[in-house]
Formats: structure tokens, C-alpha cells, sequence
């Protein structure tokens, strides 16, 4: 059996506060990383923004001072860029919402606090009592739940490679994740950032 087959059966072996318990910690981390991955994009975004509308006025001024001789460029060329460089600006100028994901990290904190203090401190709790109390957990859950929009799933396997050791991740396992999570949320603004420099250089002198 491999350790993911073992994973998961020691998943369904779990007793239902047990999973409820992992439900509300992996939940809360993933909202966690939603937040701090959208601040991050933000503040890329950001930086994305105030670059393309650098080379946007780089551009509109090669279009009026005679900065390059009239062989070297096109200048159907450079309003093309210029048009092109406009769209993405507008584009890149939506606001990232990262708030609702931190709120509701610190909402599912509350409750999973709670599990922790019941599980320390009511050992010797009747069956009933264990059944209302997870009732009341759980229908606390899937209200809070209900009013915020979801992660995505990078964001629940970032928190898997934080806690690499439980989930039984390996190593290899945490930088495939990684990897992913960069291509996902970074690597476009990266590219945008550097990228369009090096097009329009060569566009005007090769």
C-alpha cells in the first residue's frame, strides 16, 4: 500500500470530530494562502501597471520627437504597441480581492479554536454531548462557508506542503507544488514586466 492509499485510509479511520477538526485546519490555512496569494498578485499587479504605463509613454514619445530615424521603425508599429500595451494596462488595473479569504481564515480560526479547547478540555464528555457540539461546529462551518467565495486548489496544496510531513508529501511532491503555484500566480507578471522592453528594442532597432 502506498503512503497516499495509507493517507487516506487513515482519513476514513478518523473519528467524525477528528475529521471535522482536519476540515476546519486545512480550510482555514488554504483561506490563509488564498489571501496572501491575492496580496501578493495585488501588489504585482501594481507593479505591472505603473511599468507598462512607463513604456506606454517611453512609446508615445518615440511617436513625436524624431528620437530614431525614419528607417529604423515603423510607426504603425509603435501605435500597434502602444494600442496593445493600453489594453493590458486596463486589464491589470482590476483590483485583486484578498480581504473576504483573510476574514474568513479568521472566522474558521474561531472555530477551530473552539475544537481545540473541546478536544483538551471535555475528555470525558458524553456521547450526546460530543453530537451537539459537533452539530453546532459543523453547522458553524457551512455558514461561514456559505458566505465567502472559495479558494482554488493551489491554495489547499501550498498548505499540504507546509505541513509536508502529515500529508505525507515528498520532497520531490513540495516542489512540483511550488513550481505550479508560481506558474499559476507570478510567472504572467513576471513575463509582462520584463517582456515588453525586450520586444520593443528589438522592434526599433533590428
Amino acid at each position: 500500500m502506498s503512503d497516499k492509499e495509507k493517507s487516506y485510509t487513515d482519513y476514513l479511520d478518523k473519528t467524525f470530530l477528528e475529521e471535522l477538526n482536519y476540515k476546519v485546519w486545512s480550510t482555514k490555512g488554504s483561506r490563509f494562502n488564498a489571501s496572501t496569494r491575492l496580496n501578493q498578485t495585488a501588489k504585482l499587479s501594481n507593479l505591472c501597471s505603473n511599468l507598462l504605463s512607463v513604456y506606454l509613454i517611453a512609446l508615445s514619445l518615440l511617436s513625436v520627437y524624431d528620437i530614431c530615424d525614419e528607417a529604423s521603425f515603423d510607426r504603425n508599429t509603435i501605435a500597434y504597441s502602444i494600442t496593445c500595451l493600453s489594453i493590458l494596462l486596463l486589464v491589470f488595473r482590476q483590483i485583486e480581492k484578498a480581504k473576504e479569504h483573510h476574514n474568513c481564515g479568521l472566522e474558521l480560526s474561531r472555530i477551530y479554536n473552539d475544537l481545540r479547547i473541546y478536544k483538551t478540555l471535555n475528555t470525558e464528555n458524553t456521547e450526546k454531548g460530543k453530537k451537539d457540539f459537533a452539530v453546532n461546529i459543523t453547522d458553524k462551518y457551512q455558514s461561514i462557508l456559505e458566505k465567502y467565495t472559495n479558494h482554488i486548489s493551489i491554495d489547499i496544496d501550498l498548505f499540504k506542503t507546509r505541513n509536508a510531513k502529515y500529508h505525507k508529501l515528498s520532497k520531490l511532491d513540495v516542489f512540483k507544488i511550488k513550481i505550479r503555484y508560481f506558474r499559476k500566480t507570478d510567472l504572467v507578471y513576471y513575463v509582462l514586466i520584463s517582456l515588453p522592453p525586450i520586444i520593443i528594442f528589438f522592434t526599433l532597432f533590428y
